[in-house]
């Protein structure tokens, strides 16, 4: 299955995520579906069902309780000059403490260990005709205060891939 780590967000932030999501209806942007939103901590790729567990076993050795993440300003990868995806910017001090206990886990399971820039994806620009309205849109929102989200849990999930984009399932949480 193709998987990946995520941390889930609530209803409240999908629910303004979404309505920020309507300023970017521009060709070539395709947006993130709003129940597909999410905070990925480690894409996995293709792994079979006896690594599904041993990702399990790692995902059970977590030690951290429950917290509070801030979402705010809002940005670009790689960069501002040259757009492939649109963030929601994330800060949490307990996010970079779950990826380092998950790092050391995965990277002894053969997983690349990789840096963490904590963001929630809004959308993915294929092409863009009119740059001016998306650097707009990133100019007037880099500032922009979304609100607190509470992670109780980490997911792992399975990525399904279709012609309408991607399908999400939860394979397993871990409850924090």
């Amino acid at each position: 299955m193709r998987a990946f780590i995520a941390v889930e967000i609530d209803e409240e932030l999908r629910a303004k995520i979404a309505e920020l999501q309507k300023q970017l209806s521009i060709e070539g942007v395709k947006l993130v579906e709003k129940e597909n939103l999410h905070l990925t901590l480690f894409f996995l790729g293709e792994i079979d069902e006896k690594m599904k567990e041993k990702v399990i076993q790692a995902m059970d050795k977590i030690n951290c309780k429950k917290f509070e993440m801030s979402c705010r300003g809002v940005g670009a990868f790689p960069s501002n000059n040259y757009i492939r995806v649109i963030w929601v910017g994330v800060e949490a001090p307990e996010l970079k403490i779950i990826h380092n206990q998950l790092g050391e886990e995965l990277a002894r399971l053969g997983f690349k260990k990789e840096e963490l820039s904590p963001h929630i994806t809004l959308a993915r620009v294929k092409f863009l005709k009119d740059k001016t309205r998306l650097y707009e849109f990133l100019r007037e929102n880099s500032e922009l205060e979304l609100g607190d989200c509470a992670v109780d849990r980490v997911t792992l999930k399975k990525s399904t891939l279709t012609p309408r984009g991607p399908i999400y399932e939860n394979a397993y949480e871990k409850k924090l």
